[in-house]
């Protein structure tokens, strides 16, 4: 597969497989049990660097081993098996990749995978509050959730904005840049992730409009608050500009009120959970979990964003 980490920060060749799992573990990359299938010789190669908000590492043990991961704690895995083949094991499934696939391992995920001895694996380590905050500034919908992905394995694009992306940081010398710049880039690969990978979040047009570094900062807070009652008050004060300033700034920048912004932002929050969620019994847990307590109004109010009743969401999820 055409990528390579060419520009990074450390390189180790001509080690044994421990030595390279200790050193991702001093660099904080991830927490993981390394056993050896057979013994051999200090073969093992590893290059890694950081950009940004990214961590990224190249490795290849050398010989047949099997990594034991515990759930990760607050970041993904992004993986690209660029030579040889591994096996996962998790919850119960058996998932071969071969090269050229690739995955995404979300902060919960435990799972257990062997390395053949010719493996080579690109790992890009991305923080969950960073991808988070990510999908919100390009018009995502989010929750306090994490961001989950489908769990089977996708053919990494040889063409597009991710393979683009990710070259470009591959081939970077982090040094030479500003972390401004690195953080621009990082946020872009994580659009395009997004957009490449199948996952629980769906864009949302009060989002993508105005950049307006209060309504960033509004929008934000919303999305961090969206169960709980929220003052117009509140806003103001969060951005420490008078009520009639805040009523000015929605008008000028999007055209709603305060009030009108927020309802928006559960509304289309309540869809994407009445179209993903298979745990959701009901309609009315929803809505009232989001504040709505007048069911007839939030129907109403439902029906003329989304375009159909909430009931008719739910039903088609459960077709």
């Amino acid at each position: 597969m055409n990528i390579s980490l060419s520009a990074f920060d450390h390189k180790i060749s001509g080690v044994l497989p421990y030595e390279l799992s200790n050193f991702l573990i001093h660099k904080n990359f991830g927490e993981h049990y390394l056993i050896q299938k057979k013994a051999s010789a200090p073969v093992s190669e590893l290059k890694f660097k950081r950009f940004g908000s990214l961590c990224i590492s190249e490795l290849s043990y050398g010989s047949e081993v099997q990594l034991k991961i515990p759930p990760m704690g607050d970041f993904y895995h992004l993986q690209i098996l660029l030579a040889g083949s591994c096996v996962l094991h998790s919850q119960g499934r058996q998932i071969v990749l071969s090269a050229g696939d690739s995955i995404i391992h979300a902060p919960n995920a435990e799972y257990s995978t062997i390395y053949s001895a010719d493996c080579k694996k690109l790992i890009v380590k991305i923080p969950k509050d960073f991808l988070q905050q990510t999908a919100r500034e390009f018009g995502y919908l989010t929750s306090q959730e994490p961001i989950r992905f489908d769990s089977t394995p996708l053919v990494f694009p040889a063409s597009g904005p991710a393979f683009n992306l990710l070259n470009d940081i591959l081939s970077q010398d982090s040094q030479r840049h500003c972390e401004r710049v690195a953080l621009y880039y990082a946020k872009l690969l994580g659009n395009a992730i997004l957009d490449t990978y199948d996952n629980n979040l769906d864009h949302s047009d009060s989002l993508s409009g105005s950049h307006h570094r209060h309504i960033e900062q509004i929008r934000d807070h919303v999305l961090e608050n969206l169960t709980t009652d929220i003052p117009v008050a509140d806003l103001a004060r969060l951005c420490r500009i008078s009520r009639k300033s805040l009523y000015n700034l929605f008008e000028r920048e999007t055209g709603l009120t305060p009030s009108a912004y927020i309802r928006r932002l559960k509304l289309e929050t309540i869809h994407a959970e009445l179209s993903r969620n298979l745990r959701v019994r009901n309609v009315t847990e929803v809505a009232l979990k989001y504040g709505f307590t007048n069911l007839g109004r939030f129907s109403a109010q439902y029906r003329e964003h989304i375009g159909e009743l909430p009931s008719e969401t739910l039903r088609r999820l459960s077709r």
